[in-house]
């Protein structure tokens, strides 16, 4: 015990006498600026150490067999799904229904009457297939705006999300993303950064992934036209009015 002690109390005498002490963090790479054109390389590299599996394409089609594909993977039978319109591909939903892939309908408070029976339907789903409104390049986190179409419940409660983002709407960092689209986060109801599969840990610093969120998360990052879903939502969001701001917050809730 007084060995430990005294091993401990070494490290630190070290340490505050400048010597080198083991272990010390690296410094932070640089981050790259938003037309440099390692910005979408640091966001791969970023996403891929906290776990994410990351695809890239540049044509249509070649998404469609790439979502196709990793929900085939997966064993998927049941999506929960953004609505087409919000998802910068509109026909994956369609080309996955296509495919053989049930669609989950989330609840709203227009049927709440059976909402016990919807939830417990939900709660089947094997996969939820959102868009993203941004990538943050340096921590490979995707940002996520929920509202009517676009329910909380596809990136939270199924064991795989599959995100849909386009990369002109990659920023470098937090900050800068606040810069150019903090309009958009303050007439949202709810904004989630998310980066990486849910984890959990105990008091025994045990990590768990899947707890509370998906256990496995693909971004699919794609680099041809897509639906501008970005601009739309902005711009919807910029016009709303208090009283409907405050419905759709409530519909929200229960999406």
């Amino acid at each position: 015990m007084n060995e430990s002690r005294g091993a401990i109390l070494e490290r630190i005498r070290s340490g505050r006498l400048g010597v080198s002490v083991e272990s010390r963090p690296a410094p932070p790479m640089p981050i790259p600026t938003k037309d440099s054109s390692r910005l979408l390389d640091r966001f791969v590299q970023e996403a891929e150490a906290v776990g994410v599996i990351v695809h890239r394409s540049d044509r249509c089609d070649l998404s469609v067999e790439i979502v196709l594909r990793v929900l085939g993977d997966a064993g998927v039978k049941r999506l929960i799904s953004w609505e087409p319109n919000d998802l910068p591909i509109s026909e994956l939903m369609k080309a996955a229904v296509d495919d053989g892939v049930q669609l989950v309908d989330p609840p709203t408070p227009a049927n709440a009457e059976t909402l016990s029976r919807e939830w417990a339907a939900m709660a089947t789903a094997d996969a939820g297939l959102t868009g993203a409104v941004g990538g943050l390049a340096d921590t490979g986190t995707i940002v996520l705006r929920s509202g009517p179409g676009r329910p909380r419940l596809a990136w939270l409660l199924p064991p795989l999300h599959v995100v849909v983002l386009h990369s002109s709407l990659v920023h470098p960092t937090l900050s800068v993303f606040m810069g150019e689209c903090g309009e958009l986060v303050r007439c949202s109801s709810h904004v989630a950064f998310v980066t990486g599969p849910s984890r959990t840990a105990d008091i025994e610093q045990t990590l768990t992934t899947g707890v509370h969120g998906p256990k496995e998360v693909h971004i699919l990052l794609v680099d041809h036209d897509c639906n501008p879903i970005e601009e739309s939502e902005a711009a919807q969001a910029a016009t709303v009015s208090d009283e409907t701001r405050d419905r759709m917050s409530k519909n929200d809730l229960v999406q």
